[in-house]
């Protein structure tokens, strides 16, 4: 090693010709050379750092007038978590600009279990509008470990975009000794867990015959891109269809078109657009739009939503615009609200809102309604405080008997509610609040005043060693034509572990009313009071659990509900779970499923559905799996669609399965 002051004056030589880089390269190594005339060094079994990049090489030679290297023998570069091994490597600092030759790297995802190896003959990265962009030529990709991998994709180019997806151009896919297939052009993203089948969906089902779906990718740039998709039915005609996607930043859309042709009716065409943009730093729009109808025939569809979202200063504002049409009922549907905030003074909030409903029936009639809300809300320590005022206009004239919007004018109403708050030193607390208004119901035609008054307690604590926790809701109304009653529901849940595998659950609730109100649309709380009780074991390879209770008001007990599983290690698992009706003394349906290794190589799944009272066992799936290292083959039967299927996976993708039959 190379001696410290020798170190130091070599550093004090790199800062002064890095010219013009922010930060300064960071160099150790077994050997140097220093060419002052020409600036460059070279380093022998070197380490150069910059910022979040590092590079180890046998040899390094750095151009400081250029702000490059080149490096080569055992070369490994690193940027944060990410890392290749290569036999030569290119790097200019200054614009952030990587080439390696002969590499070998990981690669990682949301979508992935575990990870991918691929190696290419040449890779450049570099960033592209503030991303980066690693491009591979000549890509060998698996996510086999083994020196000779099973399965494998060639590509003649690969482009990655870290976290987000991999191009692939010019595939072709390899496994048990054969090319299967190749394709111009195939996309996997890294960010989403699910993906298009890799290949053809072919298969056949009692109701179709044969069918066959076919997949293809298409790339117009890095934010646009799009899918084709053509399905064939045997007994079921075909169609074909595009969905294209925008995705930039600060910008999202999806356009959707399918065109169907079945074998005994017209033809039919739908289609979606799903639009979203940032259009300023305060404004936010998106829209929906669908249609759907079929050829020749006045059924089409329409239909449409808009929204404009806009936050700036003190004000918020949202306007809501939603259309609908029906040709073939020939009628029409217009929604728009809007909500407009603005904050008066700290602690001070006004509110309004405007509804505007109209629904017309061609040559009939037309049907127009505004309903309208003002809201002012003040906060202080302790209360917040509430003052509404709301109303409604048939616009038309009350011309259309028919009307639907039915309203509750507010005129005023006032709240205060007290925020949670402790009881003394204890674990419990209490909130409270008062309701006064004058209302109209439109639908009943009543007016009256209602005053409102509602305590809520929560709490916890420990009883018999095990954890208490209880609530208390309770709410008294009065109106101004005499009527009262009181509402109020109350519950304990008591949750004991008796050992350290067993726990005890018991909970108790019982709620109830008195009186009577003038208006309709006060919501009254069913009646209850239930007890019920559950017991949880859980020690290895054991899981039992036991849920049942008794209804005091239908004098009854409930269906108790119990499951049981027994897991060992090497996906040996067996799961039985049902009910039994206690009053009837009856068993209920039995839900059973197995999955169990036969050996090293080959699983059984099996599962179904036992109803004791007929005897008889269906809904069986039975699967039958092969272990193919880092792939699997799985054959299925499933009793309800008495139907075969294929499955062919990757086990670093769960999401891609290759499916023949079903």
């Amino acid at each position: 090693m190379f001696r410290l002051g020798v170190f130091s004056l070599f550093i004090i030589f790199l800062f002064a010709f890095s010219v013009g880089a922010q930060e300064a390269l960071e160099l150790t190594g077994e050997r140097l050379q220093y060419r002052l005339g020409e600036e460059e060094v070279v380093v022998y079994e070197g380490k150069v750092s910059y910022k979040d990049i590092s590079l180890t090489a046998d040899y390094i030679h750095i151009f400081l007038e250029k702000k490059e290297l080149e490096a080569e023998g055992k070369v490994v570069v690193e940027r944060g978590e990410e890392g290749a091994q290569a036999e030569k490597a290119y790097y200019n600092w200054e614009m952030d600009w990587l080439s390696l030759e002969k590499v070998r790297s990981d690669l990682t995802g949301k979508s992935i279990e575990g990870k991918f190896y691929f190696r290419g003959e040449e890779v450049k990265e570099e960033k592209v509008d503030g991303e980066r962009k690693t491009e591979v030529e000549g890509a060998h990709l698996t996510s086999c470990d083994l020196e000779e991998p099973h399965y494998y994709i060639e590509a003649k180019r690969l482009v990655i975009y870290p976290d987000e997806k991999v191009e692939i151009y010019d595939l072709s896919y390899w496994d048990f000794g054969h090319r299967l297939l190749s394709l111009p052009f195939y996309v996997f993203f890294l960010n989403r867990k699910e993906q298009l089948p890799f290949l053809p969906v072919v298969g056949h089902s009692a109701d179709l015959g044969f069918y066959f779906s076919y997949f293809y990718n298409y790339f117009v740039n890095d934010y646009s891109f799009g899918t084709i998709t053509l399905d064939w039915w045997q007994h079921g005609g075909w169609g074909l269809g595009v969905t294209h996607y925008l995705e930039r930043e600060g910008e999202e859309g999806r356009l959707t078109i399918y065109y169907r042709d079945p074998a005994s009716s017209s033809s039919t065409l739908r289609g979606s657009v799903k639009y979203s943009k940032e259009v300023d730093e305060f404004t936010d729009l998106s829209l929906n739009l669908d249609y759907s109808g079929t050829l020749g025939e006045a059924d089409d569809r329409y239909s449409g939503f808009i929204s404009l979202l806009r936050a700036k200063d003190k004000s918020t504002s949202k306007l809501n615009l939603s259309y609908s049409s029906n040709e073939s009922s020939n009628t029409e549907n217009l929604y728009t609200t809007w909500n407009y905030q603005y904050k008066l003074r700290d602690d001070l909030t006004g509110e309004l809102n405007l509804n505007y409903k109209e629904y017309e029936k061609r040559g009939e009639f037309v049907d127009q309604d505004l309903a309208y809300g003002v809201t002012f809300k003040k906060t202080s320590d302790l209360y917040t405080y509430y003052l509404r005022y709301s109303g409604h206009t048939d616009l038309e004239g009350d011309a259309y008997t028919g009307d639907s919007n039915k309203v509750v004018f507010k005129i005023p109403e006032l709240e205060v509610a007290r925020g949670k708050e402790k009881i003394g030193e204890s674990d419990f607390t209490y909130k409270a609040g008062l309701l006064l208004g004058h209302y109209f119901e439109e639908e009943t035609g009543v007016t009256d005043e209602r005053l409102r008054l509602t305590l809520n307690l929560e709490g916890k604590s420990e009883v018999g060693g095990g954890d208490l926790t209880s609530f208390f809701n309770f709410q008294q109304d009065f109106y101004g034509n005499g009527f009262a009653r009181y509402i109020w529901l109350g519950g304990i849940k008591w949750v004991d572990e008796i050992s350290p595998d067993l726990s005890l659950t018991l909970s108790y609730q019982r709620g109830d009313y008195d009186g009577a109100t003038p208006f309709k649309f006060d919501y009254v709380r069913p009646r209850t009071n239930y007890l019920s009780l559950g017991l949880d074991y859980d020690r290895s390879p054991w899981g039992v659990s036991l849920d049942t209770g008794y209804d005091f008001r239908e004098e009854e007990f409930v269906d108790a509900l119990f499951s049981i599983e027994y897991n060992l290690e090497d996906n040996k698992k067996v799961e039985l779970s049902g009910s039994y009706d206690i009053t009837d003394n009856e068993w209920g349906s039995v839900v059973f499923g197995i999955a169990w290794p036969m050996n090293k190589e080959w699983g059984i799944d099996f599962s179904g559905r036992w109803d004791p009272q007929e005897g008889e066992i269906d809904g069986v799936r039975v699967g039958l799996t092969n272990d193919l290292h880092c792939r699997e083959i799985s054959l299925f039967y499933d009793q309800s669609r008495d139907t075969f299927w294929l499955e062919y996976g990757i086990k670093a993708l769960p999401g891609e399965k290759i499916k023949l039959g079903g």
